[in-house]
């Protein structure tokens, strides 16, 4: 056990029964989807309804150990043949937490005719190339306070639109909301139409509107519930666990686990979530340990456990590589 974190070889539910209620900040996780992965051990197939009573019952166990005014962040995909699946676990689990905010990973997305990302291509008739997952934000009571700024983006204006957010358009909202305290529909109405003494209690509303929301194009603003988070290329994981060969293949870069996120995932969530130093994170499906990895980076106490010993195994050396041997 180290001091910044916990990897157990257990079945989640057998380790939660053994926790006090109300012990954990914050749980991010990504479950098998059912979606007949190969995992190492885990049979990827159960039967719909068993599949989701399953991850039914995982959450009331999270509910009773999560605390009151925490957290738990649910990742789960579908397929172009099961689509509903991910709305079907939500809509379920919806009936354990509240669903207070619905986030869309994008994998990799086109701007501009310029493509950001991996995804998995494929070639279809019917279908599209899925590059989205569902990441569902459950609390306990649907108004939990979150930290939204903290993995905001800069207001700066875009270059090639400055009208979305310039100093001119800055001035101008700020003339119009002015203008209609004054109850005048807008700063032209009123440049036309005040009396001087309108004009000059006008300008004195303004200087002081424009003196405590000044123009900050370097202020945070909230990013909205679409997550651009483009995964790790094979090579660099690789590279970060010390790897000298085989950059390329899935065993030497995740343990051969089929489903991983990237490590940007589980950080925006904990960022967002706005929990304390030293807070306690869990990941009932730990995986490669990425949620834990990504807990131990921003100064939290991660908790991992998994059915399969190889993914702890190689958890436990990903962490002794990325998290021992260096100082967060």
């Amino acid at each position: 056990m180290s001091e910044k974190y916990e990897l157990i070889h257990q079945d989640c539910v057998e380790w939660m029964n053994a926790q006090k209620d109300k012990s954990i900040d914050c749980v991010i996780t990504s479950p098998p989807y059912n979606l007949n992965i190969k995992y190492s051990k885990y049979e990827d197939n159960l039967p719909r309804e068993k599949y989701i009573d399953w991850l039914v019952n995982i959450s009331e166990n999270i509910k009773r150990i999560l605390k009151d005014e925490g957290h738990y962040f649910l990742n789960i995909g579908a397929t172009n043949l099961d689509p509903l699946i991910a709305m079907e676990v939500g809509t379920n689990i919806g009936k354990v937490f509240h669903l207070q905010n619905n986030f869309t990973w994008v994998k990799h997305i086109a701007v501009q005719d310029k493509g950001y990302g991996q995804y998995k291509p494929i070639t279809s008739k019917r279908y599209v190339s899925n590059t989205t997952e569902s990441i569902f934000h459950f609390t306990k009571t649907g108004d939990i306070e979150v930290d939204r700024l903290a993995i905001g983006q800069r207001n700066r204006t875009h270059e090639k639109y400055p009208e979305l957010y310039s100093e001119g358009r800055h001035i101008a909202n700020a003339r119009r909301s002015v203008a209609k305290k004054l109850s005048y529909k807008n700063y032209t109405e009123i440049m036309e139409n005040g009396s001087p003494k309108e004009l000059k209690e006008f300008k004195k509303l303004l200087d002081e509107y424009l003196q405590n929301k000044p123009y900050q194009p370097d202020k945070p603003k909230c990013i909205g519930n679409a997550w651009y988070i483009p995964y790790t290329p094979t090579s660099k994981l690789s590279k970060e666990l010390g790897a000298t060969e085989g950059h390329n293949f899935r065993k030497v870069s995740r343990g051969n686990h089929p489903a991983t996120f990237p490590t940007q995932l589980p950080e925006q969530c904990i960022k967002f979530s706005g929990i304390k130093k030293n807070s306690k994170v869990y990941d009932p499906f730990v995986g490669t340990g990425t949620t834990v990895l990504a807990a131990a980076k921003l100064g939290m106490y991660g908790i991992g456990t998994d059915i399969d010993k190889d993914y702890i195994e190689f958890s436990k050396f990903r962490m002794k590589q990325e998290v021992d041997s260096k100082l967060f």
